[in-house]
């Protein structure tokens, strides 16, 4: 992604208003963390955002609604998990600013930078010892087929 929309982006979400998810005992799914979600209206190189994100997956055989900005301070992570929830197909993430400790998104026990990944990948980011972590999430829904009726 190109460092002047990162920039742009990370500017933009000073303003926005951040929702915590505090379940770090969750059996199942253990997160601590806060969220923001961008319209694809608010972004005004959305066309290029979203041609470049369809570009890195190399299809664009879903839908984008949105992006969703996830940010994780000192104590913040989010456990192993699956991105299994409605019709997710497919998930892009992009890591705007790292944390100090450069706790990153692992995948198969690699830290990743930027990457997308199908509903049946596993991933989690480990606890964050200082700094801010911010990414991007791009969560694609399935598209629905239109069909004629004879």
């Amino acid at each position: 992604m190109k460092d002047s929309w990162k920039q742009w982006i990370l500017d933009y979400s000073k303003d926005k208003e951040w929702k915590k998810r505090n379940h770090p005992n969750d059996k199942y799914f253990p997160k601590k963390y806060s969220f923001c979600t961008l319209d694809r209206n608010e972004v005004p190189f959305d066309t290029e955002l979203d041609s470049y994100i369809s570009s890195f997956i190399g299809h664009s055989n879903y839908i984008n609604n949105e992006y969703v900005l996830i940010k994780y301070e000192v104590g913040d992570f989010i456990g192993k998990h699956y991105d299994d929830k409605g019709d997710n197909v497919i998930t892009y993430i992009c890591e705007l600013q790292s944390s100090d400790c450069k706790s990153h998104l692992i995948i198969d026990e690699r830290e990743i930078m930027e990457t997308h990944y199908t509903r049946d990948v596993s991933h989690e980011v480990k606890e964050i010892q200082s700094g801010t972590r911010i990414s991007l999430s791009m969560f694609g829904t399935k598209k629905i087929s239109k069909k004629t009726i004879l």
